[in-house]
């Protein structure tokens, strides 16, 4: 190759590439956008569904006795307690039946199951018959599988979106607590439920309280480490308090019995 030739070659190489005509293409790196930090009610939320969405037990039957105390206006009495729950998904029933404190004869019994309430009084020879329905116009807004989750130390409801919750930080002085308050239907009714319950998975439920303005309803349960628990109710003209301390408590998977009939010649309690 001559010189000219060798001149010409240089000379359009260096052309070429300051063209670009031999530089590599460039390589496109697509950046991950990293997700926007999540709220702290979104992290509730996800606490609360991840341990209570969950059945609290594989056994379908809850049994509970102890002591009681009735406190309502004018009045206040103890006696003996027994609790028992069945959860089975299309037949759930509270029974409960209430005894002298101290020689253990039967006061009154009662059951409450997916479409009624049912109880009788042998101190008063009163029989009640009334649907479900009815406890929301005496002031007590409640189904049967609330009735359940209160007695078993179980949100009756949590929250499925967080619009609309208010989620609190606080501390009793020994652990820290979240406080979370968000809507609820209950019938024909929208209530606010509150829930209170240790920030520390799992997370253990201190109170929960159930308020619906339009009936002025409020109805909550209180509850202690060792299982003993407190409930209040006030609605028109209704207004109580029941305080429970259990012997002993807890679920089973052999299948209890809830005996229960009502009595002939007893007076009707119209709700």
């Amino acid at each position: 190759m001559n010189r000219l030739s060798l001149l010409f070659l240089v000379s359009a190489s260096t052309f070429l590439a300051s063209c670009g005509a031999w530089r590599k293409a460039p390589i496109e790196i697509a950046l991950e956008t990293p997700p926007p930090p999540r709220s702290n009610e979104a992290i509730v939320l996800e606490a609360l569904k991840s341990q209570y969405e969950a059945l609290a037990s594989d056994s379908l039957f809850y049994r509970a006795k102890g002591s009681a105390q009735v406190d309502y206006p004018g009045s206040s009495q103890k006696a003996r307690l027994e609790v028992r729950i069945s959860t089975e998904p299309n037949m759930p029933l509270v029974w409960l039946d209430i005894a002298d404190p101290f020689i253990g004869l039967k006061l009154a019994r009662v059951q409450v199951t997916v479409d009624s309430a049912q109880g009788y009084a042998h101190i008063v020879n009163k029989v009640l018959d009334e649907p479900i329905s009815r406890l929301a116009d005496i002031g007590l807004p409640a189904s049967t599988w609330d009735l359940i989750n209160l007695l078993t130390a179980q949100p009756i409801a949590l929250p499925t979106t967080i619009v609309g919750m208010n989620l609190s930080a606080s501390s009793d002085g020994t652990q820290a607590l979240w406080t979370v308050v968000f809507p609820v239907q209950r019938g024909e009714h929208l209530g606010r439920l509150t829930l209170v319950m240790t920030q520390q998975a799992p997370h253990r439920l201190i109170s929960q309280e159930l308020s619906i303005e339009a009936i002025q309803a409020r109805a909550g349960v209180e509850y202690a480490p060792s299982g003993a628990w407190t409930a209040r109710f006030k609605g028109a003209g209704t207004e109580g308090k029941l305080q429970f301390e259990p012997s002993q408590s807890g679920w089973q998977e052999a299948s209890l019995t809830f005996p229960f009939t009502l009595p002939s010649g007893y007076a009707r309690v119209e709700l």
